[in-house]
């Protein structure tokens, strides 16, 4: 049944705003909003009737009057619902010739979201979304009457992690993109379907190309992971792939300079370095979050097979833990989808918002049903107006906090309603994380989902990047070194190679610690996108193809498989990172090959779990000593190397701060925006201090991904519940 609408969207309650979609119905005199009508027995309902036609082209005409002839020049011509609506629905001509209504055009609401004014409808689809979804009242209508527009709060920039979904759901073109505004037209896209590699959840959108370049990207509809929406980094975060920093030839250290060498030289110099050094066993491979399931594989193979060494490691940057620590490895235990139907969960230290970010979509959806959601963490979540409770409490405090949450847990699960644990990184990044997780365990008899990751971590983890694991979980014969193992070695004697892909060691571990390591370092290789701090300090740096570039599969949260394919034309001047290993082994006299076994698994919808063994338990006590707990906050919209070189999407990365109660900064004399010294076993660094009282007392947060505040200088492994000294910088 073809019933034209604008206001109704089937992932929100109906509204009946728009009016468009008039139905004729027996016994009833006028004409009926089908959208708002709910079905009876016996209804009798005339959905092309004259009556209901003629008010539809009533509606359109109506609309129509200050509607702007922008045609031409908008962007949603060619897949824009008023003009399909008015051609089927439509009159033919209009009976209208005053003036349309004119404003300023168009008006920028932030660094990614324009507004034309007269273009809008007032259909409401994008601030019942801000209102009924997201949650962030990013935008709301200003004004009364035919004066009714679309605006933000108090004027402010628009703030939302999924603006960039009002830009995909608005009907008529009245929100548009900046980074995509008159850059194509529908017609002259090429759609792409692939994976977002950027967090874990792994959306399922189009890169839409025009002459092998990406004009923009959009959802694709699965409802098994994304439904229909992206989070803005999702939406804006592909246009680091056309940066003119990008590296673009192999480089060789020629004293303090580099120089542009041949794919040739560049490997047969790496493969005499791997022949002279492999017969010491000093080498080790670091990296892989942005990579491929495959290529992945194929690094931990080169390095296994070619240096005969298990030293790897993918965790540069996240919390590095013994396999026996983890209790339960990453990846949840039901899948996305069922999120919607759950009657309650608990959200144990996860900021789902920043992590995962449309895993909170999904979760609002079964809130929006009476679903009841319960948060327990260091600090609250922007989503707390939101949830049943939100039980704030000091790192350290956590075994507390589980007791007094557990009869809860029980009581909710015996009452035979769906429910899931979701626990975060607040929990897992902990020095009692296996002490945490083992009592959940023993407390819960619902799914536990450890909540862990970036990018495509997941992947990295299941195709055997770790030191203690080989792919799928198979066993090898003898561990190797974890990345912190490898530093400490380094401080004490010389190491031949590292090889690091995907990765920026330089940043991600304290700097002394790292340059010790590197004056005993042989020889570094770095396969990167661009000139990253550890790259600047590489022997010989590989450059490589981005996401948008190369075939390949990306494992999500929920271990789920999905195909990754080319967005754009892929530079014939380039290698993927799978290639590059591929001719290395080449050059070593052996050949890299995926397992049969391991290509057979990626024809199923889901990886294995893999199973940890449960260690002996024996909580760390953490002493107060009336010093603040570091708990570290991982923001979607950071500084990293490939945010920086997102001209849109970078905007939306406010300045980052350290946070801590009022009554933390009152006891200390400290005040929103000054500076502080922050210090922890003799390692300091700077930052701006922000008073929030959604902090729990004791506790100071500390966010990741910044060179502004680089917490990676506190400490080489880090985890939530360091003591930290702090004092105010005087005349800062």
């Amino acid at each position: 049944i073809d019933i034209p609408i604008f206001c109704y969207l089937d992932r929100m309650p109906p509204f009946g705003a728009c009016r468009m979609c008039l139905v004729e119905v027996e016994k009833m005199e006028k004409l009926q909003t089908s959208c708002t009508l709910e079905a009876f027995e016996g209804m009798v309902v005339r959905t092309q009737s004259t009556m209901a036609a003629e008010g539809r082209e009533d509606i359109l005409e109506y609309l129509l009057i200050n509607h702007p002839l922008d045609c031409p020049i908008c962007d949603r011509a060619g897949e824009c619902p008023l003009q399909d609506n008015t051609m089927k629905a439509g009159p033919g001509k209009s009976r209208f010739f005053e003036e349309k209504r004119k404003f300023k055009k168009p008006i920028s609401l932030g660094p990614v979201l324009m507004l034309d004014r007269e273009r809008c409808i007032t259909c409401a689809r994008c601030t019942r979304f801000c209102d009924n979804l997201s949650g962030d009242h990013a935008l709301e209508f200003i004004d009364r009457g035919f004066r009714t527009e679309v605006g933000t709060p108090d004027g402010r920039t628009a703030e939302s992690k999924f603006i960039g979904n009002t830009i995909f759901i608005c009907p008529v073109g009245a929100l548009t993109s900046k980074a995509y505004r008159f850059r194509a037209r529908p017609w002259d896209n090429k759609p792409t379907e692939t994976t977002c590699t950027l967090c874990p959840v792994g959306c399922s959108m189009y890169f839409d190309q025009r002459d092998g370049e990406i004009m923009r990207t959009r959802s694709f509809e699965n409802k098994k992971v994304n439904d229909i929406w992206l989070c803005d980094k999702g939406w804006f975060g592909y246009e680091f792939t056309y940066s003119d920093e990008r590296l673009q030839t192999p480089l060789l250290r020629r004293g303090d300079q580099f120089e542009p060498i041949s794919w040739e030289d560049a490997l047969n110099i790496i493969a005499d370095k791997f022949r002279l050094a492999t017969p010491n066993g000093k080498i080790a491979g670091w990296g892989g979050n942005p990579l491929t399931f495959e290529e992945n594989y194929l690094f931990q193979q080169f390095i296994r097979k070619g240096a005969k060494v298990n030293h790897l490691d993918h965790r540069i940057g996240m919390p590095i833990f013994e396999a026996s620590e983890e209790v339960l490895s990453p990846g949840m235990t039901i899948p996305i989808e069922d999120c919607e139907n759950l009657d309650f969960a608990y959200l144990l230290r996860l900021d789902v918002t920043e992590e995962f970010p449309v895993l909170w979509l999904r979760l609002r959806q079964a809130i929006n049903k009476g679903a009841q959601v319960t948060f327990a963490g260091h600090y609250a979540p922007e989503i707390a107006a939101y949830l049943k409770n939100t039980y704030l409490h000091a790192p350290g405090q956590e075994s507390e906090t589980l007791q007094k949450l557990a009869e809860e847990i029980k009581s909710a699960s015996a009452q035979g309603k769906k429910g899931a644990i979701f626990v975060g990184r607040q929990y897992l990044a902990h020095v009692n994380r296996a002490q945490i997780l083992a009592k959940l365990k023993n407390t819960a008899d619902i799914p536990i989902s450890v909540m862990e990751g970036v990018d495509n971590s997941t992947g990295a983890f299941l195709a055997g990047m770790r030191p203690d694991i080989g792919p799928l979980g198979s066993s090898i014969d003898s561990g190797g070194l974890t990345a912190l193992q490898v530093l400490e070695e380094m401080q004490k004697d010389h190491w031949d190679i590292l090889y690091v892909a995907g990765a920026d060691p330089a940043v991600k571990f304290p700097r002394d610690v790292w340059q010790k390591a590197r004056e005993r370092l042989g020889f570094l290789i770095v396969q990167d996108l661009f000139c990253t701090e550890t790259a600047l300090q590489a022997d010989i740096i590989l450059p490589t193809l981005c996401y948008a570039e190369k075939y390949g599969h990306f494992i999500n949260i929920e271990r789920r498989i999905q195909k990754v394919q080319p967005g754009k034309v892929i530079p014939d001047h380039l290698y993927s990172d799978g290639d590059i290993f591929r001719l290395l082994a080449h050059k070593l006299d052996f050949f890299l090959e995926i397992d049969h076994h391991v290509q057979e698994s990626l024809k199923h919808e889901f990886l294995p779990a893999i199973e940890v063994p449960l260690p002996s338990l024996s909580n760390q006590e953490i002493e107060n000593g009336g010093l603040l707990k570091a708990t570290f906050e991982r923001l979607l919209f950071d500084r990293g190397v490939r945010m920086r070189r997102n001209p849109h999407l970078v905007q939306l990365s406010q300045e980052p701060k350290a946070r801590m109660h009022p009554e933390e900064g009152q006891k200390r004399g400290i005040s929103s925006g000054d500076r502080v010294c922050i210090s922890c076993n003799g390692n300091a660094i700077t930052a701006k201090v922000k008073l929030d009282a959604g902090v729990s007392l004791g506790t100071l947060v500390l966010p990741l991904g910044f060179e502004e505040i680089p917490v990676h200088d506190l400490a080489l492994n880090l985890l939530n519940g360091l003591s930290i000294e702090i004092l105010k910088v005087e005349g800062a």
